[in-house]
């Protein structure tokens, strides 16, 4: 069963400290100029959409989903940004299939960070997901947000040159993106993408990892025909830096676009659909997980 009921309940430090890494190793956003947008800003915002405000030291407090569901925002002081750079900032589970998030560190450390808010809200039914028949019938409507106000307002070039160096590692070079996904100016700059998931499973269809699977006898047909959308956007004016990260299944970017519309910025998800980005994640899978699977392969071929 891929749903596990226990998985339903996740410690209220762990859910805030994985939103927020998630948000700061992404990157993108946009509009000609950037919005500034401070911290109280984005806290309206967060209450519009209907969140409720949750505190980080109660370690002992779960997030259920119903929450979520509803919608929840955390503000983080320098102490809590410190700890999470401590206990997160440089272990990963995906490290253990040879996938390592993009060096943090490389562009902002805990001591740049004045404060942070983090905010989430999902709506999900992956408690209906038994077996990979079912994942035909998975609805998702996600939109993650992240604000940082920093301690120097002179970091722009900095941060906006460290995200083009992350994606290169992608071989993604931001020369190849658009206008209206990458810009730097004096004092503010944006990254976004957006990718739809019908883009993404027709590169997907094309990999070798696709083909690892399929010859390990796991049927995804009923997968591939999934649609929706994945943006990833990161505004930055000044001291002021703003992630939203949005994911839609089998539904429309309802979340995040309607965040967006109360943070005074344009979603990402009015973007075209970037075919080279979804095409450069597969080849990472495919030198990730699809290696790993290849030598699974390789061995269960070898005759003994």
């Amino acid at each position: 069963m891929i749903y596990r009921q226990e998985d339903r309940f996740m410690k209220i430090k762990k859910v805030i400290a994985l939103m927020l890494a998630a948000s700061m190793v992404a990157a993108v956003a946009g509009c000609a100029k950037v919005k500034k947008i401070t911290g109280a800003d984005f806290i309206a915002a967060c209450e519009k959409m209907g969140a409720q405000e949750v505190e980080y030291d109660d370690a002992s407090a779960d997030v259920d989903e119903d929450a979520i569901e509803d919608g929840i925002y955390c503000v983080l002081d320098s102490d809590d940004i410190e700890e999470i750079y401590e206990q997160y900032g440089s272990s990963s589970s995906s490290m253990m299939y040879g996938i390592s998030a993009p060096d943090v560190d490389s562009i902002i450390e805990a001591d740049d960070i004045e404060e942070a808010t983090v905010f989430a809200k999902v709506d999900q039914n992956m408690e209906d997901i038994d077996d990979i028949e079912d994942i035909a019938d998975l609805n998702v409507n996600a939109v993650i947000g992240v604000q940082l106000t920093l301690t120097d307002a002179g970091m722009v070039e900095q941060i906006m040159e460290g995200l083009a160096d992350n994606l290169d590692e992608y071989d993604i070079d931001v020369e190849d993106l658009g206008s209206d996904e990458y810009y730097v100016g004096k004092n503010e700059g944006y990254l976004k993408i957006h990718v739809s998931v019908e883009d993404f499973l027709a590169a997907f269809a094309e990999s070798e990892t696709y083909g690892y699977i399929e010859d390990m006898g796991m049927d995804l047909e009923d997968a591939m025909d999934l649609t929706g959308d994945i943006c990833i956007a990161t505004y930055i004016n000044g001291e002021n830096v703003v992630v939203v990260i949005g994911a839609s299944v089998n539904n429309s970017a309802e979340y995040l676009d309607e965040f967006c519309g109360y943070l005074g910025i344009p979603s990402p998800s009015k973007l075209g659909s970037n075919t080279m980005v979804a095409e450069a994640i597969c080849e990472t899978i495919d030198n990730t997980i699809g290696a790993m699977l290849g030598a699974f392969a390789s061995y269960d071929a070898y005759d003994y």
